[in-house]
């Protein structure tokens, strides 16, 4: 990969402005060091936490608010659904003024959405922070292996601007059966990446920017428990303050299928209904009859919304391959075509809100799993049911539980799929759409929200009824519950029981 501007490539002109931008690779994307590499010079620069230097992307918010030896530095966007209309450095300023210490600020964002990082300073210490699902990505060196400690924001600036080299392990996870034929939509397991000595920084964890270690904060009490109509009134709350809060600051397209969580998501954005635009990607394999396609249209059409079918190509074409694939380091072919239809009709000039990260609290592996409450899992379970039964990730995944099986107050299977499946595999596509949106917006990326789902007792919260859900949706906006939640979808519950069983057996068998 390399980083020399656009115009330097002996490339065809471009007909779509929005790569035809200068500034159109490497959108919200960041290098946190201890100098500014030569190559991002036209890059913003800050000096922070000492001897670090910040250089963000022309279009990413960087935040900086200073009291005396203290100070916060903000990179992406904060979302208050308490006060929709502060803006990033009147939060940063409220954090600063009402908190002392990393834990105190860390516990003061947990009622706060919007996909960030935070750089909390003082005199003798900085650390660094995620948004509660990890969802702007933080990747960092070892420096007992690199020397230096680097933060980024994907792989690729490290491979190019500081000649990291890719890890050997992670090259042959890379071309194995398991990803190239069976999961197009792999993720790097644990705290891996693709590159030797680089780390991914996991949701619940603050990095140390003197040490460059690691430490988990969360969960670190027992998680509180709510009845439903206090969840749902609370629940309610958040995801509509925080929608509205995204209104004042983006111009958002809202996805709509026919699954819950963009239902819940449809519901939230009533108060702002008519802000909003709404779509549905028609991927290249659906059917004119596909209920993803269907449902959205008719429910649309019966609340009075306006709403459109943006349709994806069989496949990219060979000028958005090449930008998507050079803007982030092993960018997913599955999800170019998409992309680039998403692209072209926006041009990252609107934000996407989406219901992603709403697994976390509906049980999403239990199907898979269904034992693994009662008499524990293994990695080798978790490498399976991820669909990446291949040493690397087992060998991840027993890393991750020696790190998470103390935290006993919350479901292993919850944290597994906060960390993992959000932390790792959603930072990475929102990274990779980010070609296409001017940002990403995800109201369940919000800590109190999760913590108040995840009280609830799972019965209410997993599938088939999804009750804490369409509960949520009802108290809000209750039309939107006239259409069927994914009707298509049944037959394959009882599939995904039936293989659960299956494999079950066939451990029993080999464990003999």
């Amino acid at each position: 990969m390399s980083l020399e501007p656009v115009a330097a490539r002996e490339l065809p002109a471009l007909p779509e402005p929005a790569l035809a931008r200068p500034t159109a690779l490497f959108c919200n994307q960041f290098l946190l060091g201890p100098r500014c590499p030569d190559e991002l010079a036209d890059w913003p620069d800050l000096a922070v936490a000492g001897n670090f230097r910040l250089v963000a992307h022309p279009e990413l918010p960087v935040t900086r608010v200073v009291r005396g030896q203290r100070a916060l530095t903000l990179i992406g966007f904060m979302l208050d659904p308490d006060d929709p209309v502060a803006d990033d450095r009147s939060i940063l300023a409220r954090l600063l003024d009402d908190s002392d210490g990393v834990e105190r600020i860390v516990q003061a964002t947990a009622s706060l959405g919007g996909r960030w990082l935070l750089i909390a300073e003082s005199e003798q210490d900085a650390h660094l922070f995620t948004d509660a699902l990890g969802l702007r990505q933080a990747l960092y060196t070892q420096p007992d292996m690199t020397g230096e400690l680097w933060v980024m924001s994907q792989a690729g600036l490290g491979a190019d601007l500081l000649g990291l080299r890719m890890d050997e392990r992670a090259a042959g996870f890379l071309d194995s059966y398991v990803v190239r034929a069976q999961r197009p939509e792999y993720y790097w397991p644990g705290t891996t990446t693709p590159l030797a000595g680089v780390r991914r920084l996991l949701p619940n964890h603050v990095l140390d920017l003197r040490t460059g270690k690691a430490e988990r904060y969360w969960p670190a009490a027992p998680l509180p428990l709510f009845g439903m109509d206090s969840a749902v009134d609370r629940a309610s709350l958040l995801m509509t303050g925080l929608l509205c809060a995204a209104a004042t600051r983006f111009d958002l397209v809202l996805s709509v299928t026919a699954g819950i969580d963009s239902r819940v998501l449809l519901a939230a954005a009533r108060p702002i209904k008519d802000q909003v635009s709404y779509i549905t990607v028609r991927q290249a394999q659906m059917s004119d009859d596909n209920a993803d396609l269907q449902v959205p249209a008719r429910l649309l059409h019966r609340l009075g919304l306006p709403h459109e079918i943006v349709r994806a190509p069989g496949s990219a074409s060979a000028r958005f391959s090449w930008a998507f694939k050079r803007n982030v380091f092993l960018a997913h072919d599955h999800y170019m075509p998409d992309a680039e239809a998403l692209m072209n009709r926006f041009g990252r000039r609107k934000a996407a809100a989406t219901g992603s990260g709403a697994e976390v609290a509906r049980c999403a592996s239990r199907q898979l799993l269904p034992l693994a409450d009662r008499r524990g899992v293994t990695a080798r379970e978790l490498a399976w049911a991820e669909g990446m039964p291949h040493p690397y990730a087992e060998d991840a995944f027993r890393e991750w539980l020696a790190g998470a099986r103390d935290c006993t107050h919350v479901k292993l299977l919850d944290l597994f799929e906060w960390e993992q499946g959000q932390g790792s595999w959603l930072a990475m596509t929102q990274l990779e759409f980010d070609i296409c949106w001017r940002d990403i917006v995800t109201p369940y990326n919000c800590r109190e929200l999760l913590v108040t789902m995840l009280g609830v007792r799972q019965c209410h919260r997993r599938s088939p009824r999804y009750t804490l859900f369409t509960e949520i949706a009802r108290r809000v906006w209750p039309e939107v519950l006239s259409e069927s939640i994914n009707p298509h979808k049944q037959l394959g519950r009882v599939r995904a029981l039936a293989h659960a069983l299956k494999y079950r057996l066939q451990t029993m068998v080999t464990s003999r």
